[in-house]
């Protein structure tokens, strides 16, 4: 019945289907990264669902890899190159001159539709995400520069989604956003996350994701290397300092979290294994994917 996941664990959420596919990707990514020495790691609820569950947090409904900048780069060249094209296809998000936020690995034929991105003319496939892992300065205002470009860039891009779960200052903030032109300073603000790629600090950070500026800012030396730990029925990368990690990223993650929390981390609205999302689409997307951001 299932390809890559535990047998044994109950389905409580019914989403072991998904998980099952979403992990398909995860394998192949792992072993094209392995093949060609290409660093990654698992991240965020990725990483705790690993260490927490040895596999999927339960009711989790994606997945996510860390690569930096460099490792990512190679990814998408050899990817291009030698990739399984007639099973994924890989999706660079908010891209202006090789910077990216994500990239984001798809399983062609499949259904993954979110409500907030349901109108946007893109893929709506299933997919795993890679993050880039930024080389984050030392200096407490260069970095506090750096997390304040980077959060410009996701409230941009949330100004143009379904605004409608926001509370009223919120609403009003990305509303105001939505005056500016789409693609305003963007390119910049990329530029500024970018920066110090290639300089050797003490810090690595993930201000491009969801995490406030302390819980994104991580010591190098927990990711100087990865090790190989269960994740469902195969083995995955974690960083050596995963435990350091988790702590920095989520306090207490061995604590279960409650029901609404558990719902705001949730994605999908409509998802399908083995029919293609245009399926499920009932109009015409209104916004070109190069405004995604």
């Amino acid at each position: 019945m299932y390809n890559y996941m535990n047998p044994d664990t109950q389905d409580n959420w019914k989403i072991k289907k998904l998980q099952d596919k979403i992990l398909d990707i995860a394998v192949y990514v792992d072993l094209f990264c392995t093949e060609n020495n290409i660093n990654y790691c698992l991240m965020g609820g990725s990483a705790l669902g690993a260490v927490r569950h040895a596999g999927f947090i339960p009711w989790d409904d994606d997945i996510d890899f860390f690569m930096t900048p460099d490792n990512y780069e190679k990814f998408v060249e050899l990817f291009k190159k030698k990739g399984d094209h007639t099973r994924f296809f890989l999706e660079p998000f908010g891209q202006f001159d090789n910077m990216v936020t994500l990239g984001k690995v798809r399983a062609k034929n499949t259904t993954y539709i979110e409500e907030s991105l349901m109108d946007y003319k893109i893929s709506h496939c299933i997919y795993l995400d890679i993050f880039i892992l930024h080389t984050c300065p030392d200096n407490i205002l260069k970095r506090i520069h750096q997390y304040v470009w980077a959060k410009y860039i996701i409230v941009k891009s949330q100004a143009y989604k379904d605004i409608s779960r926001y509370g009223f200052g919120l609403k009003i903030i990305l509303l105001m956003f939505r005056l500016l032109p789409r693609l305003f300073l963007i390119k910049y603000a990329l530029k500024q996350v970018y920066r110090y790629r290639d300089k050797k600090t003490k810090l690595f950070c993930n201000y491009l994701g969801k995490a406030k500026f302390k819980r994104g800012t991580y010591k190098r030396e927990w990711f100087d290397s990865t090790k190989r730990i269960p994740f469902e029925t195969v083995s995955l990368s974690v960083p050596d300092g995963v435990e350091e990690f988790l702590s920095e990223r989520f306090g207490d993650y061995m604590k279960i979290p409650n029901n609404q929390q558990i719902k705001r981390e949730q994605h999908a609205s409509i998802w399908d294994t083995e029919r293609n999302y245009t399926e499920y689409l009932e109009k015409e997307p209104k916004l070109p994917a190069k405004y995604i951001f």
